[in-house]
């Protein structure tokens, strides 16, 4: 008599056994966890849910091709429920899998379509590749079944701003503070959108809010929302005080070494640069290419707006292509944009193929088939020995400012966790910037020519010169639209959103001034670092 096949387990078995070996991971047992994978996998090698956690398992022993490799096979299984497809869209992102993310939420099904949680995070993926449209709209069709959801309120908020929508993006994160006092990041963006006097301001809110939380990130927020305002009132003393409570807080939460960065930035001044200094034959590229790099909050996102008024740039924001071919070429899941193993590793890349990968990835932002994208993830410096290897048709722009100027305008932004760790503390950050200064004066001694320098004050003094020289070191002719930095279609989606639209003055005296005092151990430390501004 034949012998009937096992029955498959049941849907609620699989998920028992998904959260047993969720249990071990949390537990930090990746081998116990591993035999509940393999076994789930044998059983059911197309199950979403044991395809997502495996592919954590394997990003947890820094496997990055086969972490990425599950994700995919994730992908192609589908999500069966909220839960999974909440985790397979973060494990897309993780691995910038751009088309795969837009697919997964251009076909969701409509109860997920409007789940709060999943629009929530779709809207702050859709955020983190420059789509602030794509955020509103999700944000936006999910309100009707959840119109308590001050998450929502945040997002529809925060797309907004990006969006140049400032009215309505202030009615929006007002209400999310209503519904959530203790909002933190809607305060924090609350103080970016208007000037404050001292008829209209939030300090009284936030001081009220800071007097409830221990939590070191909500108090960094609500300390930096204090700082910008109380500044604004021109109350230094306060404002240096609160700008203190907010770096201090914020430093708890970050784990930054600064003698390993400085092992990474020796690293990187130690690799080869021949093959990129003589060239290679030009890519059969479809584009070209604009990479804009420098310190943050040096005005490379105001560079990249006037650039994005030609009509042969496309403005891609900061972009983390780059990065995501590194990872991969190296098999190595790097925190921030590169780290001392993908440097170490970099001997054996096979350049052309990283190259390749980045066009083919950058590719789908070109809507109008424009012969440039612009990436201007300014942290971006560090790569250009291995960016002019893998595109060596590629244009740099290196936007330079004071370097106090500059780094106080760093130690006064809370940035994404991986991003800009050095900038809160100042002794950290003025080392950071010495850095990051010799690095750049290697990569021109390294790479002569390839580097056109755009200083922050010719930009704003003089925009129209320098944005024709620029235009000139592209090929391209000058445009007047490129002036036209108050065009609201333009989205931008970093800590300048709001600036960028305004137009660019000098300001009578540096922002750093009242500050002088406070400051003085990072001005201290960067007192002989000569540069033209």
């Amino acid at each position: 008599m034949p012998t009937s096949a096992a029955p498959a387990p049941s849907e609620a078995a699989f998920d028992d056994k998904i959260a047993q070996a969720r249990r071990f991971l949390r537990a930090g047992n990746t081998s116990a966890a591993r035999e509940i994978s393999d076994r789930m996998l044998a059983e059911r090698p197309d199950h979403g849910g044991a395809l997502i956690q495996r592919s954590r398992l394997e990003s947890i022993d820094d496997h990055y091709r086969l972490a990425r490799e599950y994700a995919l096979s994730a992908f192609r299984a589908g999500a069966a429920n909220k839960r999974q497809c909440l985790f397979l869209l973060r494990r897309l992102r993780t691995f910038n899998l751009i088309a795969e993310f837009r697919h997964l939420v251009e076909h969701l099904p409509p109860a997920l379509a409007t789940d709060a949680d999943i629009a929530v995070l779709v809207a702050t993926l859709y955020e983190s590749i420059n789509e602030p449209q794509s955020a509103l709209e999700i944000a936006t069709r999910a309100m009707p079944g959840a119109p308590d959801s001050a998450e929502l309120k945040a997002a529809a908020g925060f797309a907004l701003l990006n969006l140049g929508r400032l009215d309505e993006a202030e009615t929006q994160l007002r209400e999310c503070v209503a519904l959530d006092p203790g909002y933190s990041s809607a305060w924090w963006h609350l103080s970016r959108l208007r000037k404050h006097d001292a008829g209209n301001n939030h300090v009284d809110e936030l001081r009220r809010e800071l007097s409830r939380t221990n939590d070191p990130r909500k108090t960094a927020m609500l300390a930096f929302a204090l700082h910008r305002e109380l500044d604004e009132l021109e109350d230094y003393a306060a404002a240096a005080k609160a700008l203190e409570l907010a770096c201090s807080s914020m430093r708890k939460t970050i784990d930054y070494d600064a003698d390993e960065n400085d092992r990474l930035f020796a690293a990187l001044k130690a690799l080869p640069t021949d093959a990129a200094r003589a060239g290679a034959e030009p890519q059969d590229a479809p584009f070209t290419p604009i990479f804009i790099v420098g310190m943050h909050r040096s005005g490379t996102s105001l560079l990249e707006h006037f650039l994005a008024g030609h009509d042969a740039i496309c403005p891609g924001g900061e972009l983390y292509e780059f990065t995501s071919q590194l990872r991969y070429a190296a098999d190595h899941h790097c925190d921030a944009e590169i780290d001392l193993r993908i440097v170490e590793s970099s001997g054996g890349f096979d350049f052309a193929g990283i190259g390749a990968g980045y066009i083919e990835s950058v590719d789908w932002r070109r809507r109008n088939g424009e012969r440039f994208v612009t990436d201007k993830l300014p942290s971006n410096f560090m790569n250009l020995g291995l960016i002019l290897r893998a595109l060596p048709n590629a244009k740099i722009l290196h936007m330079s400012r004071d370097p106090v100027e500059t780094c106080f305008s760093n130690l006064r932004e809370p940035f994404a966790d991986s991003t800009c760790r050095y900038s809160y503390d100042q002794t950290e950050l003025a080392r950071h910037y010495r850095q990051y200064f010799a690095l750049m004066r290697h990569w021109r001694q390294r790479f002569p020519g390839r580097i056109h320098e755009v200083t922050y004050t010719s930009l704003v003094t003089d925009p129209a010169a320098e944005l024709k020289r620029l235009s000139g070191h592209l090929g391209l002719d000058f445009q007047t639209s490129m002036l036209d930095t108050e065009a609201t279609e333009r989205s931008v989606s970093t800590a300048s959103a709001i600036q960028v639209r305004q137009k660019p003055v000098l300001p009578l005296r540096p922002k750093w001034q009242p500050y002088r005092e406070f400051l003085t151990p990072m001005i201290w430390r960067l007192s002989d670092v000569g540069q033209n501004h």
